[in-house]
């Protein structure tokens, strides 16, 4: 994993956005850089902002969605963002949080997060999908990145001068180990369980009771015997019930024929019913033949009428176009008549605008010329005015006056933080108060826990014990004085009163009160925890704030003594009034001379729109008297039009209209002319086509009239009436026709029905198998099955009890198998117990322990080498993960790592880091190294060494940076990110020097 990029913005005291590009130039042609500045400048701001964008936190703090400390105070919004490259393949980590609407005292909003490829495809928006993916691709989740990357300050030494056990835990942190516990945990706990299902498996074998050879003989014999009767038995059975079938079917079919045969008059009697309209339906039949000839007669009759009203209707309607059409043409006269007046007077006004136009032009003309005269004085007013020199006077008077304001508002917030760093301090004193007697009860609670759970572990032994006692009480129940026992074949048995007297139920309750008392301390335990937790995480937050905001304080009441130190002014109240009055003055002057400026340029702007005004003027009077020239040709046009329409009019020889017509617009009056002339030619064409019909049909007519009264006096009916009388509708006609159906197809079913059920009684009375009843029979048939059901239930309960021996047999075999192949199982783990099990984990996670220091110390070797090649580290002989330092130069001689000097130390604390570093990463290639310590205890000589091993380091590829204000340090690396403090402000400012 290699860092390609830094971006932030608004973290800690770097206020703005700023960027570091380990790809550009001079980082491209150096890896080796160092971090320097002051103390509290913001150094270590860039390694929390490369934590902050991949992992949404950083070494120190954690922000939340109500809490940010990282964000830089008075401002709305922060971020972090890191480019970074894993196996070729370049990746972005995002992330961002601000405030509502903007305000710096808004109210945080949800952070914002991303994870992307550098093309630009996006892998993750979702804050655990990030993390989770984070740590798939880098192979490092937040611990390890702090570990492996990211060398924080006071953390060198850590592992070089912590205890055995500490080291235990700092070993199983940084490398997982802690998963050798837990197999070592889990082998005791599966052992322990191997053995107590062996334990049941044999009390289940020996709690098994089995039938003697005679008890299985005589069943056998006496379940056969109850099986042949049973075959006896079911035979007369089936016989019965085979009898008293016949009997029901011969009574079913006498009672059926009955039925047939009342079915049968029933049909009968509803056709002679009905008999009345069966004839209307046959006197039908001869009309409905003359139907068609009447019906064409009718028909023919219906046209001609139509003709005729047609002819009427077109007649009415021809009068009625030919007066319209001469209301139009007289409408359409006065129509043209009125357009000529107004085109007149339209033409008299248009002469009158033309006139007031020219005398406007010589208006115009006039106001121009005194326009051009005020201009030139105001312009001689203004000549040799510097607006710009006049308004960087005002703008410089106002920068001064907002400075003072500065100054005064820094004063008040110095009283301001004042009293928040005294109410910090009484808040951090109550907490740690607070904590104490937390600590005090939490570690009375955890000997209490250990005590109980050992008590658990011995009553749940023993309950098992007595458990395992009462399962075998039904054996212990058969035993008999002076009888040998079939399990050992003593013949005294002096245990079982008290055995028989033996009582779980005690031992569980206690069990119970032990686990109630153990859950309810595990519960005070866990909300101690919580408290504990919770106060020391707010000792930290009360500390690292108060320690914050005193480094803030300093800075501001050493910028308030500088900016007081440098005025001049008796006092910040009376410069400002000084400096507000000189405004006032001066803007005064500028208000003054801004007022001859915009009357110059309204001026200006009037002696423009007067020339536009006489452009336009010019311009209308063109237009008008071409407007006077089309109106003269409209009017010539209405002269000609109402030429035509009157003589038209006059042709029709027609009076003028009675009533006044409606007035429509002539083009309105012209479509209606047309449409009306369209009507009356195709009413002429219509009376043609209707005439042409009326001397087609007369000959049809008389036809159709000869056929019908030819085809009536042939019939059997006296007169039309007659006929029509005859003739049923439609609906009626096949009302009957479905009567007449129904009841000949109920006539005919209950004829074959009684036919068919008459066939089957004579059967049925030929075989004559029995001369008893139906419920005789029944009845002997109910007692030959009570019996068979009385025979198979001894069947089933001779069966069972062979079936259960069987089963019973087959289950102690499985038993013997299960139990043979348990104590395989159990064997196998006793030998993994004996090798790494522990009822506290101990035994296999001290051993990997051991392995992975003996690893890490080979590595750090490798790194002392480099860095100092006089000592080398190695294991304890006695104390399993103790460390000694050998020094080489005095043949090796064993010292005690709390001998070596301050610089001595830190250069083994160093190499231990780079070591740790090697082995967390031993999944990943780490090619960026970060190490926020100082170098401020090692001599000259020493410091050489040191950073020499980095040069092999950055040598190899990787990207080193540092973090120190070691100005020997400074000297020995060109490439330097300076971190500088902004004089009273508090904030610092990002610089890089090649």
């Amino acid at each position: 994993m290699k860092i390609l990029s830094v971006r932030l913005q608004n973290l800690n005291s770097l206020r703005g956005e700023w960027l570091i590009d380990f790809r550009q130039p001079p980082f491209n042609q150096s890896t080796l850089f160092a971090i320097t500045g002051p103390t509290g400048a913001g150094k270590t701001t860039i390694l929390d902002a490369i934590c902050l964008a991949l992992y949404h936190q950083t070494p120190r703090l954690k922000p939340s969605p109500t809490s940010n400390e990282l964000m830089t105070r008075h401002s709305s919004e922060c971020l972090a963002e890191v480019e970074f490259e894993v196996a070729g393949q370049g990746y972005r980590a995002f992330w961002s949080q601000r405030r509502a609407r903007g305000s710096s005292d808004g109210n945080l909003q949800a952070a914002k997060v991303e994870l992307a490829t550098l093309d630009g495809n996006i892998l993750a928006e979702k804050t655990s999908e990030k993390l989770s993916l984070i740590t798939e691709l880098t192979g490092l989740d937040f611990g390890r990145f702090t570990k492996s990357m990211l060398l924080a300050q006071g953390g060198f030494a850590a592992f070089l001068n912590a205890g055995a056990n500490e080291r235990a835990e700092l070993l199983e942190e940084l490398t997982g180990t802690a998963i050798y516990g837990r197999i070592s945990q889990q082998v005791f706990d599966d052992c322990r369980e191997q053995k107590n299902q062996l334990e049941l498996l044999q009390a289940r074998a020996g709690a098994v009771e089995l039938l003697s050879a005679e008890q299985q003989q005589l069943l056998t014999a006496e379940l056969s015997a109850v099986k042949t009767s049973l075959l006896q038995q079911q035979q007369a059975v089936v016989a019965q019930r085979q009898l008293l079938q016949w009997r029901e079917q011969l009574n079913h079919a006498t009672q059926a024929q009955h039925d047939a045969e009342q079915e049968l008059q029933q049909a009968r009697a509803n056709t002679a019913a009905h008999q009345s309209d069966l004839a209307r339906l046959t006197a039908h039949q001869p009309a409905s033949k003359l139907a068609p000839l009447h019906s064409a007669l009718q028909t023919l009759q219906q046209q001609q009428q139509q003709c005729q009203q047609e002819q009427q209707n077109l007649t009415t309607a021809l009068a009625q176009a030919a007066q319209q059409q001469a209301d139009i043409l007289w409408q359409g006269m006065q129509t043209l008549q009125h357009a000529k007046q107004a085109n007149q007077q339209q033409l008299q006004q248009l002469q009158t605008l033309q006139q007031q136009r020219r005398q406007q032009q010589l208006a115009l003309s006039t106001q121009l010329a005194g326009f051009s005269s005020t201009t030139q004085q105001l312009a001689q007013q203004l000549d040799g005015v510097e607006f710009d020199q006049l308004r960087q006077q005002q703008q410089n008077r106002r920068e001064q006056q907002y400075r003072l304001q500065q100054l005064q508002q820094q004063i008040q917030q110095q009283q301001k933080w004042q009293q928040q760093y005294a109410a910090l301090q009484q808040q951090l004193s109550t907490a740690q108060q607070a904590l104490q007697p937390v600590q005090t009860e939490l570690l009375a609670l955890r000997q209490q826990y250990q005590r109980l759970q050992e008590q658990i572990r011995d009553k749940t032994q023993l309950l098992q014990q007595q458990q395992l006692i009462m399962q075998l009480s039904a054996h212990r129940a058969r035993l008999q004085p002076q009888q040998p026992c079939p399990l050992c074949g003593a013949t005294e048995h002096p245990a079982i009163t008290e055995y028989q007297q033996l009582n779980s139920s005690a031992t569980e309750q206690e069990l119970q009160a032990r686990q109630a008392e153990l859950e309810q301390t595990r519960l005070r335990g866990d909300e101690l925890n919580k408290n504990e937790a919770r106060l020391a995480a707010e000792i930290k937050q009360l500390q690292q704030h108060s320690s914050q905001l005193n480094a803030e304080l300093s800075a501001l009441t050493s910028s308030i003594e500088q900016q007081a130190a440098g005025s001049t002014a008796p006092s910040i109240s009376a410069a400002l009034q000084q400096l507000t009055t000189e405004l006032s003055q001066a803007a005064q002057q500028l208000s003054q001379l801004e007022q001859l400026q915009q009357q110059q340029l309204q001026l200006t702007k009037q002696v423009q729109d007067t020339e536009r005004q006489l452009a336009e003027n010019q311009h209308r009077l063109q237009l008008a008297e071409q407007q006077e020239q089309r109106i003269g040709q409209q009017h010539a046009e209405l002269e000609q039009q109402y030429a035509n329409w009157q003589q038209q009019w006059q042709a029709m020889q027609l009076s003028e209209p009675a009533t006044p017509l409606p007035s429509d617009t002539l083009a309105e009056l012209t479509a209606r002319l047309q449409q009306v002339q369209q009507q009356m030619q195709q009413g002429q064409g219509q009376q043609q086509i209707l005439a042409r019909q009326q001397q087609q049909l007369a000959p049809q007519l008389q036809q159709a009239e000869q056929q019908w009264q030819q085809a009536l006096a042939a019939s059997s009916f006296a007169s039309e009436a007659a006929f029509k009388a005859a003739l049923l509708p439609e609906t009626e006609l096949n009302q009957l026709q479905q009567l007449q159906q129904r009841l000949q197809q109920a006539e005919v079913a209950a004829q074959r029905l009684l036919s068919d059920w008459q066939q089957r009684h004579t059967v049925l009375a030929q075989q004559q198998q029995t001369s008893l009843t139906a419920n005789e029979l029944s009845e002997a048939l109910q007692q030959q099955e009570q019996h068979v059901q009385q025979l198979t239930e001894q069947q089933g309960r001779l069966q069972q009890q062979l079936s259960s021996d069987s089963a019973r047999r087959d289950t102690q075999q499985q038993l013997l198998q299960q139990i043979a192949a348990q104590q395989s199982q159990y064997e196998y783990w006793q030998r993994l117990n004996s090798l790494i099990g522990s009822a506290d984990g101990a035994k296999y996670r001290r051993f990997a322990q051991g392995l992975t220091l003996q690893q890490l110390i080979i590595l750090a070797n490798r790194q002392l080498s480099l860095l100092h090649n006089r000592y080398q580290l190695a294991r304890h002989s006695e104390a399993e993960l103790e460390l000694v330092v050998l020094d080489t130069w005095q043949a090796d001689s064993q010292r005690d790592t709390k001998t070596l000097s301050g610089g001595e130390s830190f250069l083994v604390s160093l190499a231990l880091a780079l070591a740790l570093s090697d082995l967390v990463s031993s999944k990943t290639r780490i090619d960026s190294l970060f190490l926020d310590e100082g170098f401020g205890t090692l001599d000259a000589d020493t410091l050489d060494s040191a950073l020499s091993a980095l040069d092999n380091l950055n040598a190899s590829g990787k990207m080193i940076g540092i973090i120190s204000h070691v100005e020997a340090l400074k000297q020995r690396i060109p490439l330097q990110i300076n971190v500088e403090k902004q004089q009273g402000l508090g904030y610092s400012q990002i610089k890089v020097v090649g």
